[in-house]
């Protein structure tokens, strides 16, 4: 059967434009793993999508950094997304790690907390259950809605690396333990006197206006991580497998080391890879 030249010409087009399409469509580049780096990765991967359209970044809710060794270690995605460096045996199953920066872990209460300094006595108190009101810390009577972590969590190894005490603490009864951190800044802004610990960038999630405490006078700042002086940090990182970086991965990479991305970094109070603390 033959075709009118119009009908054929029309054919053409349009298989032209479909082929063209699929050459051009957006690589989709998923980041799963760890909620410390989640929110501060969403803002860098929205700058890269806005930026360009060859790739597309997406970071999706937290599964923790076992669900980035997980997916990256069973080939599901080119990247994963840390809270730490890596561990030895974790190195020696092939896995690279890429510093996105030092990050302070910030003592933080919700937004009808009017306690701004806590010494570290003070902080192993109330997760051990012995001060449980707002008021016999010189501040407005409310229960303290204290909120904990896990043994692994990033946050809480951090913490613990300051306040030896803190390693082996038994919780209070009154103690909300999450798992995730989407679930500690839920808590963070729904209940205006908890108490809860997180790096300082995943806390630029919540909706309110959550205080950050100085510990033992200290203010989490990047300055005073940066002096040496603020000694809670954890370290973010993304993790891939040798020669498992897919084009558009490697365009992220490029991105987040670029002068933009670590501007970025510093506005959400990261310290780049290199930077003192």
């Amino acid at each position: 059967m033959m075709l009118n030249s119009g009908l054929a010409r029309a054919l053409w087009l349009a298989l032209l434009t479909f082929l063209l399409a699929g050459t051009s469509r957006a690589e989709d580049l998923v980041i799963p793993g760890s909620g410390n780096p989640e929110y501060v990765l969403g803002q860098l991967a929205q700058a890269f999508n806005a930026r360009q359209s060859q790739h597309r970044v997406v970071v999706p809710p937290s599964t923790g950094t076992a669900g980035a060794l997980r997916d990256v270690g069973e080939g599901l995605s080119p990247l994963g997304r840390v809270g730490r460096t890596l561990k030895d045996d974790e190195r020696k199953q092939g896995f690279l790690y890429v510093s996105l920066g030092r990050d302070p872990v910030v003592i933080a209460g919700g937004a009808g907390v009017t306690v701004r300094n806590l010494s570290t006595s003070q902080l192993v108190d109330i997760y051990s259950g012995k001060i449980t009101n707002w008021s016999d810390l010189g501040g407005k009577a409310a229960p303290i809605r204290a909120v904990g972590r896990e043994n692994s969590d990033a946050s809480r190894q951090a913490v613990a690396r300051v306040i030896k005490a803190f390693k082996d603490i038994t919780f209070g009864p009154g103690v909300k333990i999450v798992n995730l951190d989407p679930q500690l800044l839920a808590l963070l802004d729904r209940y205006p006197s908890s108490l809860g610990f997180l790096n300082r960038s995943a806390l630029a999630a919540c909706t309110t206006k959550v205080v950050h405490l100085a510990l033992d006078g200290v203010d989490p700042t990047p300055e005073n991580l940066e002096r040496g002086s603020y000694p809670a940090w954890v370290e973010l990182g993304l993790i891939h497998k040798p020669n498992g970086l897919t084009p558009a991965a490697r365009a992220f990479l490029d991105f987040i080391r670029s002068p933009e991305g670590e501007r970025m970094l510093r506005r959400y109070g990261i310290l780049p890879p290199g930077g003192p603390g």
